[in-house]
């Protein structure tokens, strides 16, 4: 038997102990035979590395081994060409063997990552390497919307204040010899808030065995993907719930008051358009309400909602109408000149009393921290009985939705900011 195979039945058997020590009714005997063949496979694995140390080494010259371009993934998400991907993709792969325990795996990130790769299969946290951190943060903002679209800002500590300017400075006309008047530029602090992000992953022990190559790119494609989901969800639709503790941007604009027509950043639909669809008039009044420094700004909603509410509008022009105002089929939909992105964790059904469609500047109107790049950690424990392997990968971020625009009661007082919520009113 091979260093990890024996590592591996070392493990089990080392688990079994335990569990039948655990139970009240457990055979000692038996956990002490258990325990004493645990350490005969002890024994074998440090005769066998005591063989390694003294075979001979290849000669400098020879050629350096490069598995990864013996074959790929179909479905492989790292950027670069084939033998780039496949290699970002092995790196990957060996990183998380090496923190399952693999020596061979531990040796050759050493040699190519530079990075703490020894870890148990029981303990320990391993920050994602450099090399492979920034592309998986790349498979994060290619999965995620909000990524793509907030500006994010690097959270040295658990709090960030991010200054943001809140009233410009005075424009005056003096008289002759008339001092001029001082006006100023004042600043707010818009704070955010490091929270922890967790993902659970299963992965069979045969596809960590069998390829690294499809073991790294489905590990990191699988935690990416989720991790994105995820930031989307808390960043479009999440409404100050105990999972978050962040206010999503459609919930924050619409719970600014209980009397939902003094929200200047908010368009309500028209009474009884719950059983239907807003109105072409109802979403033209979000565009109209868009301040004209939301120079970067995008409809965000899920793609049933569009086909569902805005695209039926839209099939109901006369003529050639519909080509005015949108493109709105093919993969780059717009809508009123905007581009119209789709966010398929917000809402796709009509709900009364509701948000359910932004449009807005993303670069200005919000602020995304990131305080802390992945940490992967890796248990046989939990999925034992499957013989799988449980990776747990967590992040730290922080988020804040601050420019809302005002509420009052005077039509001609309210003030919208760069993200205008629709939303469908009570019934």
């Amino acid at each position: 038997m091979t260093i990890e195979q024996l590592s591996e039945k070392r493990q089990s058997l080392l688990a079994t102990a335990r569990e039948i020590a655990s139970n009240p009714d457990g055979d000692l005997a038996q956990v002490k035979s258990i325990m004493a063949e645990a350490d005969k496979a002890a024994e074998r694995i440090e005769a066998l590395k005591a063989i390694g140390e003294t075979a001979p080494v290849a000669p400098k010259n020879q050629p350096e081994e490069q598995p990864w371009k013996s074959g790929g993934v179909v479905r492989n998400p790292f950027t670069g060409s084939r033998d780039e991907a496949n290699y970002k993709a092995y790196a990957f792969g060996q990183w998380a063997r090496s923190i399952m325990g693999n020596r061979k795996a531990a040796d050759w990130v050493k040699s190519n990552l530079k990075a703490q790769s020894e870890g148990t299969t029981t303990a320990g946290g391993f920050t994602v390497p450099d090399p492979l951190s920034s592309d998986l943060i790349y498979l994060r903002e290619s999965y995620g919307i909000a990524r793509q679209n907030c500006k994010v800002y690097p959270m040295t500590s658990d709090i960030l204040n991010v200054p943001n300017a809140t009233a410009s400075t005075s424009v005056y006309y003096p008289g002759e010899n008339t001092a001029i008047t001082a006006s100023d530029l004042t600043f707010a602090q818009v704070q955010l808030v490091a929270k922890k992000l967790a993902v659970l992953t299963q992965v069979s022990k045969e596809l960590a065995e069998d390829s690294v190559i499809d073991f790294g790119a489905t590990l990191a494609r699988d935690m990416a993907f989720v991790m994105a989901k995820e930031e989307d969800r808390v960043v479009f639709n999440s409404a100050t719930d105990a999972t978050s503790g962040i206010d999503g941007i459609l919930w924050a604009v619409y719970n600014l008051n209980a009397t939902k027509a003094n929200i200047a950043s908010l368009v309500l639909f028209d009474a009884g358009s719950v059983a239907g669809q807003p109105t072409l008039a109802n979403i033209r009044t979000m565009v109209q309400k868009l301040p004209t420094y939301a120079a970067n700004a995008k409809w965000y909603m899920h793609r049933e909602f569009f086909f569902n509410n805005i695209g039926t509008r839209l099939d109901a022009l006369g003529g050639n109408s519909i080509m005015d105002i949108q493109n709105a089929y093919g993969p780059s939909p717009t809508l009123y000149g905007y581009p119209v992105v789709f966010v398929q964790n917000m809402p796709k059904v009509n709900t009364a009393s509701s948000p359910a469609v932004l449009l807005g500047d993303l670069s200005s109107g919000t602020v995304f921290g990131d305080r802390r790049g992945v940490t992967i950690e890796v248990s046989d424990q939990r999925y034992f009985v499957e013989d799988a392997l449980a990776f747990k990968g967590t992040e730290r971020y922080g988020f804040n939705a601050f420019d809302l625009g005002n509420v009052n009661a005077t039509a001609s007082l309210r003030v919208p900011g760069s993200l205008i919520v629709g939303a469908f009113q009570a019934t």
